[in-house]
């Protein structure tokens, strides 16, 4: 990996600022040129901010455990040596989704209180174009599901917000059954110790159907519609595939 892909990965963490990672970057590069221990100005000059900023900003990256530094004036700084920061770092994200896990588990059980949530989109039709965001339209789908879910894809989803919300319709016993172009024989055999049922075959569109009444359809774009109570023939259709379809 590249000195950019790595700051491009330090970005895409949220954990670091633009001008953390430039400062990171700014050490990778002089570390090469064998100059491992820099000074704030050094920073500075590196990256074009003030001696001020450079100290802020080495600081903060200390405090993350990215940054060492000699104790005294004059302070001299280097990419930590002792350990690999991040996965320490990593276990700092984990303990805050945990906190947050258990926020929202108690959000959940007191909005139980207040609404109902029995009746999709209020009862009202929904038939419209979409495009983007096909995670988020895919797991509201599989949340609304009281008793079955049905879906035709190329491969088996990877993305965790769409496989967190299989696995909550599993939890409701709701009947789940998917053709898939291809799966991986280990992901197959975990899905079928939960009770989702599913087959290989070649199946198009690419959907996913709710309770005979909901669902949505993909392309490789992203692109297809969503629906809400709404009459279709596409439950036919998948079970004429899922006839089709090699049972494994």
């Amino acid at each position: 990996m590249g000195v950019t892909e790595f700051c491009d990965l330090l970005k895409q963490t949220k954990e670091f600022d633009e001008l953390e990672v430039k400062i990171i970057k700014a050490m990778i590069n002089l570390s090469r040129k064998d100059q491992a221990k820099v000074s704030a100005a050094m920073i500075a000059a590196e990256t074009d901010i003030s001696v001020t900023n450079a100290y802020k900003y080495l600081y903060a990256l200390q405090q993350k455990g990215v940054v060492e530094s000699m104790s005294g004036k004059n302070k001299i700084f280097w990419l930590a040596r002792s350990a690999n920061p991040f996965p320490r770092m990593f276990s700092y994200v984990t303990k805050e989704y945990f906190k947050k896990r258990t926020m929202f588990d108690e959000l959940a059980e007191a909005y139980k209180e207040f609404v109902r949530t029995d009746v999709v989109w209020f009862g009202e039709k929904m038939y419209e174009q979409y495009e983007g965001k096909f995670p988020e339209r895919a797991s509201f789908i599989f949340d609304v599901a009281k008793s079955e879910i049905m879906v035709t894809t190329q491969k088996f989803f990877t993305d965790v917000v769409i496989l967190d919300s299989l696995r909550r319709a599993v939890e409701r016993d709701v009947k789940i059954k998917i053709i898939s172009n291809e799966i991986d024989a280990t992901r197959m055999e975990g899905l079928k110790k939960i009770g989702i049922n599913i087959r290989l075959g070649r199946a198009w569109p690419y959907l996913a159907v709710v309770d005979g009444m909901h669902g949505i359809t993909v392309d490789k774009e992203e692109r297809g519609l969503w629906f809400l109570n709404c009459s279709t023939d596409y439950k036919n259709k998948f079970e004429e595939m899922w006839e089709k379809a090699e049972e494994i």
